[in-house]
């Protein structure tokens, strides 16, 4: 569906890891997944990062900041990804030709909305351990090994969960020490994927 809607514009383009999908002042942007992890965001005024939502495959990005013209939500690269780069102009002529394609767009922003409403909702109130331990498991990928790892630093996890380093290194280690983790330079590896995901999930640890 996506890719009608994109016209025949559309190029392809490769993004490695760390860096942003679309660069500053670079408006009027969409581009479609293809393979690979996003982090869709936004930047707090005293400059913490509030993660939105993350895309995958198949995954729209970049619509909501094309319509309003505006750059303040930001998109990076996770995972060396691949996506379909397309324009609000083609999209528009896209939309045009098949009226009916309306609907998904309208659906889609309905979507957003709502996901960064409860994302925001949800970060708010929960603990840095919960948060941290969310966000890992949302950027992990499976490894050679089989085990989900996550190829980042202490640094980029802040970023991803909007704290500081020391706060996440603090709570690394103590998911180490508790089993769950794993971690070397640049990467944690989930060694408990179930404790993990109760831990994300809020519940108290065993008794």
């Amino acid at each position: 569906m996506w890719e009608q809607l994109l016209g025949v514009g559309a190029g392809r383009v490769h993004v490695v890891s760390g860096a942003l999908i679309f660069q500053p002042g670079q408006l009027g942007m969409i581009a479609l997944v293809e393979t690979g992890v996003v982090r869709v965001f936004v930047t707090t005024p005293i400059g913490r990062q509030l993660t939105i939502r993350y895309s995958r495959a198949g995954d729209l990005i970049g619509l909501v900041g094309a319509l309003v013209g505006r750059d303040e939500w930001k998109a990076e690269a996770i995972t060396d990804t691949t996506l379909t780069v397309s324009t609000i102009d083609e999209l528009q002529q896209a939309t045009a030709q098949r009226p009916d394609l309306r609907w998904a767009v309208a659906e889609h922003l309905a979507t957003t909305a709502s996901d960064s409403v409860r994302a925001i909702a949800e970060e708010s109130a929960q603990s840095t351990t919960v948060r941290i331990a969310r966000h890992l498991r949302e950027v992990s990928l499976r490894g050679q090994g089989g085990r989900p790892v996550a190829h980042l630093s202490h640094q980029r996890l802040a970023d991803l969960a909007g704290t500081v380093r020391e706060v996440v290194s603090r709570e690394l280690i103590s998911l180490r020490r508790e089993g769950v983790i794993a971690t070397a330079a640049g990467s944690v590896t989930v060694i408990d994927e179930d404790r993990l995901a109760a831990i994300a999930a809020g519940d108290p640890p065993p008794a």
